[in-house]
């Protein structure tokens, strides 16, 4: 049993890493053609909506899908009992979001967000059909077609989005471009899938989700809220312009990380759900885990830290140079959210929803707090945002130890070697523009080196870690 978990776990890991690193890639690709030929203007458009679509995303996904892939017995009645609610549900609110347009226009004083915004909170209903096909596919870890979803839909869509910008779409390719790319990946997880609708429905199984996701729907909203609440302060009280600044920074940010947390965890949960009844092997899987976080975060935002503005005179151009600073800030979020992100997944495997809950309320709410303090300066309150993932990492740590024979101090022992190593290898980087070379070698010569200096002291150590990574690579 061990041996086919691991290599159950193995697949399941580059196939995920494949739909994160992928779809990223993608998406990186495309926001950095749409950012060098549209203007932090349009970017600060898209930025003001973004809190409404991911709220609704929440509240249509209604926490069914972790309440879904941890159940042990799901009838085909009630997926589709969970395909109606959540259809019916995304239809609702479309409908509250389309007459709040003119209020929304209102608020950031953006009179062209009354018709995009319409047009942008479709993707709201386009996702809740592929939400069903993902919570099947993931229970079977048939990750192998979530990525083929997500790739061959970040492909289309971003190709599109790009020839809408060459006809002079403006704005409305990057609202185009989350439309499609929603669309087309529940097209393709329909056509991919082996599941299919049947003609029985139980909405039983509704009330008793509602029972175990009514804590995460909670905490999610209220994630969100806090995630985006710098887009509504940023957008009401600074220019336009400025909330496209940060927009951007924020999503360069979160392209890294979300990339690591989203592989890792996204294989984490179904097998470490499947270990419950064995602690010894899940503690094993569980450090082998944040240790593999730690491998991946630490050097990639460490190396962007000290690069970052060299990178974005190549790519972006001169014009996107505001943002490094708010970059260089949220690095720290960066590292933290995938290591705090494994905590808050594990105390959810263990049957502890509250218990996340409860941890994300006090980050929330020292989000809000620091935020009374910070209205006047973008900078501090990313400060603000950083620091709280610091504390919220601690607090969630705290009670993995509380649930596993794992304190925070071992955690921080098993990160600590990856974390002392980035930052040798940050630390040389940071050297390398002393030479005099332009921005192009510059830049090439800080990322080679680093990737070589990480990668060479790591082998000389003899890192476990290191050398499971480059297996799993090697053999798939």
């Amino acid at each position: 049993m061990a041996d086919d978990l691991k290599q159950q776990t193995k697949r399941s890991i580059v196939w995920n890493a494949l739909d994160k690193v992928g779809f990223q890639a993608v998406a990186l690709i495309v926001g950095l053609v749409t950012a060098r030929c549209l203007s932090p203007d349009d970017c600060g458009l898209l930025g003001a909506l973004a809190i409404f679509t991911a709220l609704s995303n929440i509240l249509v996904e209604s926490g069914f899908t972790s309440a879904m892939v941890r159940r042990e017995n799901n009838t085909d009645a009630e997926y589709m009992a969970v395909f109606f609610f959540n259809l019916g549900l995304s239809l609702f609110v479309y409908f509250l979001l389309y007459i709040s347009a003119p209020f929304i226009s209102e608020y950031f004083n953006m009179p062209e967000l009354l018709w995009l915004s319409r047009l942008l909170f479709l993707a709201i209903i386009l996702n809740s059909v592929g939400i069903v096909q993902t919570i099947v596919l993931t229970k079977r870890l048939e990750f192998k077609v979530l990525s083929l979803s997500s790739l061959l839909s970040a492909l289309l869509s971003g190709v599109l989005t790009i020839v809408m910008i060459y006809f002079d779409f403006g704005y409305w390719a990057l609202a185009a471009q989350i439309l499609m790319q929603v669309g087309f990946k529940s097209l393709f997880l329909w056509v991919l899938s082996s599941w299919k609708p049947v003609s029985s429905v139980d909405f039983r199984v509704i009330r008793e989700l509602f029972s175990f996701s009514f804590s995460l729907i909670l905490s999610g909203v209220l994630v969100t809220i806090v995630k985006y609440v710098y887009n509504l302060v940023i957008g009401h009280n600074f220019h336009r312009q400025d909330l496209g600044y940060y927009s951007q920074a924020f999503k360069f940010h979160q392209i890294p990380s979300n990339v690591v947390s989203g592989t890792i965890s996204g294989v984490a949960y179904p097998v470490l759900s499947s270990l419950n009844n064995d602690e010894v092997m899940q503690l094993n899987y569980f450090r082998k885990l944040i240790r593999v976080t730690a491998f991946c975060i630490f050097p990639v935002m460490m190396g962007l830290f000290v690069s970052f503005d060299n990178l974005v005179s190549i790519v972006l151009t001169d014009k996107w140079l505001p943002i490094v600073p708010y970059f260089r800030i949220l690095c720290v979020a960066a590292i933290l959210f995938p290591l705090h992100t494994m905590n808050i997944t594990l105390n959810t495997i263990k049957g502890f929803p509250k218990r996340s809950f409860s941890i994300e309320m006090v980050r929330n709410a020292l989000v809000l707090l620091t935020l009374l303090f910070c209205l006047d300066s973008i900078t501090n309150m990313l400060i603000s945002f950083s620091l709280t993932y610091l504390a919220a990492y601690f607090i969630s740590g705290f009670f993995v130890s509380r649930i596993l024979p794992y304190s925070i101090w071992e955690q921080i022992k098993d990160i600590l070697p990856y974390m002392a190593v980035s930052f040798l290898m940050a630390l040389v980087m940071y050297f390398i523009p002393q030479l005099g070379l332009n921005v192009y070698l510059t830049a090439a010569l800080q990322l080679g080196v680093g990737a070589v200096v990480y990668c060479l002291v790591l082998n000389m150590v003899g890192a476990t870690v290191f050398d499971e990574v480059m297996e799993v690579l090697k053999k798939k």
